[in-house]
């Protein structure tokens, strides 16, 4: 197709987007958006008919303003053959409209979650895009993450690279205080990059932001303002529970669920002290647990079984004390497409009370983080019922100083250190897309599941929305995966020997029971 016959086709579609009414507004611009962009790569051919989108940006009512503004937004990032940004060019020559947009003292939730998205494409024009936002009345946590868009990595000073790493959902969500800043390196520091490799990391991270602004822009421009999600109390707030009195069992009466995770044999407690390495009389020595078939010993320090003895790798000191409410709230929101809070944290509560329906034995909280829900297992169960299983010993730190009489795990979701139909019960919320292989875990429930146990699960699924999809995928640096087809998840557990009772959930959530046949 010619350019001339290219231009003539999108044109129609641009008039018939203009004077659509209400009711057919949101088609309207989904057949506009396919006319120039596809799965994230711009249709060459259509690329100049992008000035006919600028013509019509400060003619149309402001839902269209807003719409338009999400797809030069897409458009400015979208990818040609070569990889290059064919239409970014083309977009940016609107600046000074998009600028004019902002400055109107017409607010609007939808357009100004659109156009800041848009303007956070061109770092080139940092300092004219801030002067004229920061002027305005907008939200903190827009801001920060616009300015950190508009800030490259070659430019940025030391305290700005500082933040490497603590930025997601915005810099602003972290509030990280000064004592905190001087107590902790920078993440190149701490992660000891290699040269060159700080940028990348940058890149990742600002296309994350991008992901986060398109897909927050997007709900807004069709649904309107979206709520804040960033007030998580925990349930019955921060109380802490009696550290429990030491006990020589360091299995806490679970040791027939336990088995070595490399042979699956039974594991006994150690006669004598052992250290990291397993080693009799080590420094810093601790109990550990011991495999009776291949000798492998598992240390326990401060109250923490520790069945991985592979580092899962450099993390951030800061980050336990801040998942709930930046990083896990920014997350659910873009995932769930949960941008008018219509699933609360009393929803994802009142679901686990329900559908967890353990059998006899443990009940496992697999991937449990910082404990929010092991705590509301507890409640429904006991301390004393409840294991909690995570790769990240940060995380378990802040868990066992909230709930002390809950046995805590160091291990892998893809080698469980438990014995075929051991447990109970097993959760696992909100975690099972940042597991590198999603099905050997799901598999690993199923030999672990007593018949009758629950298996209960808080995921997301693919939406069903192009646009959308697009931005769900600019966080897979973010997570292993980010979402799922319901029917391939379906499928994963039936081979795991579950049958699913409920699978559930508005937007894109997926709340899942499942039982072991």
């Amino acid at each position: 197709m010619s350019d001339t016959s290219t231009i003539s086709v999108a044109r129609a579609t641009i008039d018939e987007f203009s004077g659509a009414l209400p009711g057919q507004l949101d088609g309207a611009f989904r057949r506009l958006a396919a006319e120039f962009w596809e799965d994230g790569s711009v249709r060459p051919e259509a690329v100049p008919g992008i000035p006919a989108l600028l013509d019509i940006l400060g003619a149309v009512p402001t839902a269209q303003q807003a719409k338009l503004a999400v797809l030069l937004g897409l458009l400015a990032e979208a990818a040609g053959p070569d990889g290059d940004l064919p239409a970014r060019a083309a977009v940016r020559a609107g600046l000074d409209r998009y600028l004019r947009l902002f400055q109107d003292g017409a607010p609007d939730a939808g357009r100004s979650a659109a156009l800041l998205f848009l303007l956070g494409h061109f770092p080139e024009d940092r300092s004219q895009i801030l002067a004229v936002v920061s002027a305005t009345e907008v939200d903190q946590d827009d801001l920060s993450r616009l300015t950190r868009c508009l800030q490259p990595y070659e430019t940025a000073d030391a305290a700005t690279r500082w933040n490497l790493g603590r930025v997601f959902p915005s810099p602003a969500v972290w509030g990280l205080t000064k004592e905190e800043r001087e107590a902790n390196p920078a993440l190149e520091d701490w992660l000891g990059l290699p040269a060159g490799r700080g940028a990348g990391l940058w890149a990742t991270e600002t296309r994350a932001l991008l992901a986060y602004a398109g897909a927050k822009a997007l709900w807004a421009a069709e649904h309107g303002p979206t709520v804040s999600p960033f007030v998580v109390p925990a349930p019955g707030g921060e109380e802490r529970t009696a550290e429990p009195a030491a006990t020589p069992d360091v299995f806490r009466g679970h040791a027939a669920a336990f088995r070595c995770p490399r042979c699956l044999e039974p594991l006994g407690g150690s006669p004598e002290p052992t250290g990291p390495t397993g080693t009799a009389g080590a420094a810093g020595a601790a109990e550990s647990a011991v495999c009776a078939g291949c000798s492998a010993a598992y240390p326990v320090r401060d109250g923490l079984l520790d069945f991985h003895d592979e580092p899962s790798g450099p993390s951030d000191p800061l980050l336990a004390g801040r998942y709930e409410r930046g990083l896990r709230a920014g997350f659910v929101r873009i995932m769930g497409a949960n941008w008018g809070g219509w699933v609360s944290l009393d929803d994802e509560d009142a679901y686990l009370t329900e559908h967890v329906r353990p059998t006899e034995g443990p009940v496992l909280d697999l991937a449990a983080g910082a404990g929010r829900w092991t705590r509301v297992l507890t409640r429904s169960l006991g301390e004393d019922r409840v294991i909690a299983l995570d790769l990240s010993a940060e995380m378990l730190a802040q868990l066992r100083a909230k709930l002390g009489g809950v046995l805590t795990v160091r291990g892998s979701a893809l080698e469980l250190p438990f014995g075929n139909a051991s447990l109970g019960g097993v959760n696992c919320w909100n975690a099972l897309q940042a597991i590198p292989d999603p099905e050997q875990a799901i598999s690993e429930v199923g030999r672990c599941l007593r018949p009758g146990g629950t298996f209960t699960i808080l995921t997301f699924r693919q939406a069903v929305d192009p646009l959308y999809r697009y931005f769900q995928r600019g966080l897979e640096r973010q997570a292993h995966r980010g979402s799922f087809d319901p029917d391939q998840l379906t499928g994963w557990l039936a081979d795991a020997g579950m049958s699913v009772r409920d699978l559930s959930g508005p937007g894109n959530f997926l709340f899942v029971t499942a039982v072991k046949d």
